[in-house]
């Protein structure tokens, strides 16, 4: 038989849970490199509704990422050289978020080996600069597939924590496939349905 005081600690203990102050949204995930933010629904900004950024960098300096389901309004072809090797290619300037409009980066599947510089942010995909892989020797023989976007997204140390907690995004695993098929508002329609499904 429970005891009188017992009995009294046990309530106490549990109205004092009561009077916590409510805690943000609960993340199955973890924000880190590798992985995809989703934004919610309720996230207006014309920059990122309906967004997906692949992140390529989360650390103690800041984040980083590129949003992958965006084209840009530019073709490649008219912000590359003329002699360019990466010219006819078929494929499509993304937009990769609102920092340092004037910078160009890239994706990279690689089969063995990376152009340097680069950086591994899932699998065999490496982030580097376009003018890296122009410039890059063994593109021909090792590049499976590649993506180039104008500017990235990016958060001072601490802010992309802020932005989830308020709600504005939420993580997933990123997958080759989605990373390089682009997929536009599809790809946010599928990755929200699931995040859905998780609830």
């Amino acid at each position: 038989m429970i005891l009188r005081w017992e009995y009294l600690y046990a309530v106490l203990l549990a109205l004092a849970f009561l009077w916590l102050p409510a805690a943000g949204p609960v993340h199955a995930f973890a924000p880190d490199k590798g992985m995809f933010l989703v934004a919610a629904e309720k996230l207006v900004d014309p920059r990122f509704h309906r967004g997906v950024i692949l992140l390529i960098q989360h650390d103690a300096q800041g984040s980083a990422g590129l949003v992958i389901n965006r084209t840009s309004s530019l073709a490649l072809e008219t912000i590359l050289p003329e002699d360019s090797r990466l010219i006819g290619q078929g494929v499509t300037l993304s937009y990769g978020g609102p920092v340092e409009a004037q910078t160009l980066l890239a994706l990279v599947k690689v089969r063995n080996h990376q152009p340097e510089p680069a950086d591994e942010v899932l699998g065999s995909i490496y982030v580097t600069g376009v003018g890296v892989l122009n410039e890059w020797p063994d593109f021909v023989t090792e590049v499976i597939a590649w993506r180039p976007f104008i500017g990235y997204t990016g958060w001072a140390p601490g802010q992309l924590d802020l932005e989830m907690q308020r709600g504005d995004w939420q993580v997933l695993p990123a997958d080759e496939e989605s990373v390089f098929a682009a997929g536009g508002e599809q790809l946010w329609e599928s990755l929200h349905m699931q995040l859905t499904r998780q609830k």
